[in-house]
C-alpha cells in the first residue's frame, strides 16, 4: 500500500496524497473506457523492482526521465502512484515510443547484474479490460488477519462452529450460489426536531439465512477471523449483484458492508463504472473497525482513494467497550456507527470529538435506545424501534447481519 513519506526515503518517492490523485484518475480513465468503450494503453514502471544498487534517488530520476517518450503519444497522461511507480496512458499506437522508452532503460540498467528484465519493471495493459489487474498490481491486498496472539489450533469441532477446513468449500460454495435471495435491505433514518425521514438503505446478505442454508447446525461468525476472511466473498457476491443496472436503475441512496481488501477489486471497479450520475456522492462504504485495526495505513488509502471517486466512509462495529480505544476526530470518516448496549446508559457521548463525523446509533430495537440517542443528540438511527416514513414495504430487518 501506500507508504508515508520519510527522511530515509528517496527524495522522489510519491507523497501519499500525489499517489492517490494519480489512482484516481487512473480509475477515472478505466471507468471512463468501461462507459464509452474506448480502449487505452498503458505502461506501468514499477520502480520498487529495482535493485537496491539502482533504486537511490538520483537513479530512480533517471529512469523515470525515460519514460518521457510516451508522453507524445496521443492523449497521454503520467499517473504518480504509490511507492514511486508511474503510469502513462495513452490512445492509438505508440509503438516506436515504447521501444525508445525500453531501450534507455536497458542502458541505464546495463551494468546492474541482479536487475530485473525490462518487461517485469515496464507492464503494459490495455484499458479498461486490464484496469482491475494493473491496479491490484500497484495496491496488493492486506495480508489475511491472523490472531493477534496465536496459540495452537484447537481440533476442529464438528457441527458447531466453521473449521478452517470447511473454509475452502465453503467460499467456493458462496462464489456460485445464487445470493439474490439473501440480499436485504435495512432503513437508516434521520431523526430531527421528531421528524423521521429516510437517509438511506443499507444494503446486506443475511448471515442467518447464508448460514442455514450453506452450513446447516453451524455457527458461521462463531469463529471471527475465519468468518471475515470469508466477508471477502460475500463482498464480491454482494458487489456484483449491485452492479446489476437493474438493480441500480430504481435505486436511492444506499451503503454496503465491505473490507479494505475489496476497495480494488474487479466487482468494486464495475460498480463504480455502473452506478449512474444520480447515485455518486450518495453512496456510503461501511468499514468494521477490526480493518481499521489490522492496518491503519491500508484503511487510510482506501477511505481517501474511495472519497476521490465520490464515497462516503462509515466506520462500523464500535462498541461501548471499544469506543474510547478510537481517536475518531483523526480518522475522517463521514459516519461513526455506535452499537447499543444498555452500558452506554452509563456514558455521555457529549465530550468525545468526531471531528467531521456524525453518530449513527444501530440495533436500536426498544424504545429505551432511542430514547438514550435522542438525549445524546444522535441523529440517524437503525433497529426496530424506527418505523421508516418511506419505502417501509422495501425495507427487511434480519436479526443477525454484517
Amino acid at each position: 500500500m501506500s507508504k508515508v513519506l520519510s527522511v530515509d526515503s528517496p527524495p522522489d518517492t510519491v507523497p501519499d496524497q500525489r499517489a492517490i490523485q494519480g489512482l484516481a484518475s487512473l480509475a477515472s480513465l478505466i471507468r471512463e473506457g468501461a462507459v464509452s468503450g474506448m480502449d487505452r494503453q498503458a505502461v506501468l514502471f514499477r520502480a520498487e523492482l529495482l535493485p537496491h544498487r539502482q533504486s537511490r534517488p538520483h537513479h530512480r530520476r533517471l529512469a523515470r526521465a525515460a519514460l518521457d517518450p510516451l508522453l507524445r503519444a496521443e492523449r497521454a497522461a503520467w499517473h504518480d502512484l504509490p511507492g514511486g511507480a508511474v503510469a502513462i496512458s495513452w490512445r492509438g499506437d505508440a509503438s516506436q515510443h515504447l521501444a525508445a522508452v525500453t531501450a534507455q532503460l536497458r542502458h541505464l540498467l546495463a551494468d546492474a547484474t541482479d536487475t530485473p528484465p525490462v518487461t517485469e519493471l515496464l507492464r503494459v495493459f490495455t484499458l479498461p479490460t486490464g484496469g482491475p489487474a494493473l491496479l491490484q498490481l500497484i495496491t496488493p491486498a492486506p495480508p489475511d488477519p491472523v490472531p493477534p496472539d496465536p496459540v495452537p489450533p484447537a481440533p476442529p469441532v464438528s457441527g458447531n462452529i466453521l473449521e478452517v477446513a470447511s473454509l475452502a468449500m465453503l467460499e467456493r460454495h458462496l462464489a456460485t450460489v445464487d445470493v439474490a435471495r439473501f440480499a436485504r435491505r435495512a432503513a437508516i433514518c434521520r431523526i430531527s426536531d421528531g421528524a423521521v425521514t429516510l437517509a438511506w438503505e443499507k444494503r446486506f446478505l443475511s448471515v442467518t439465512e447464508l448460514a442455514a442454508t450453506l452450513t446447516p447446525g453451524t455457527g458461521m461468525t462463531d469463529a471471527p477471523w475465519l468468518y471475515r476472511r470469508l466477508t471477502r466473498v460475500m463482498d464480491r457476491r454482494m458487489l456484483a449483484l449491485l452492479s446489476n443496472p437493474a438493480e441500480l436503475a430504481e435505486a436511492g441512496p444506499f451503503s454496503l458492508d465491505v473490507n479494505v481488501a475489496s476497495v480494488l477489486s474487479p466487482e468494486f471497479l464495475r460498480l463504480d463504472a455502473a452506478l449512474p450520475a444520480g447515485l455518486r456522492g450518495r453512496v456510503t462504504l461501511n468499514v468494521a473497525a477490526e480493518d481499521l485495526a489490522a492496518d491503519l495505513p491500508a484503511f487510510a488509502f482506501a477511505r481517501d482513494f474511495c472519497r476521490a471517486r465520490g464515497y462516503r466512509f462509515l466506520l462500523r462495529g464500535v462498541t461501548c467497550e471499544t469506543l474510547a480505544f478510537w481517536y475518531l476526530d483523526q480518522l475522517d470518516v463521514e459516519v461513526v456507527e455506535l452499537r447499543w448496549s444498555p452500558a452506554l446508559t452509563e456514558i455521555s457521548l457529549a465530550g468525545i470529538r468526531l471531528g467531521r463525523a456524525e453518530w449513527l446509533l444501530a440495533h436500536v430495537d426498544d424504545p429505551a435506545a432511542l430514547a438514550w440517542g435522542q438525549r445524546q443528540a444522535v441523529g440517524l438511527f437503525q433497529g426496530r424501534a424506527i418505523v421508516a416514513p418511506r419505502r417501509r414495504a422495501e425495507v427487511s430487518r434480519v436479526p443477525q447481519n454484517r
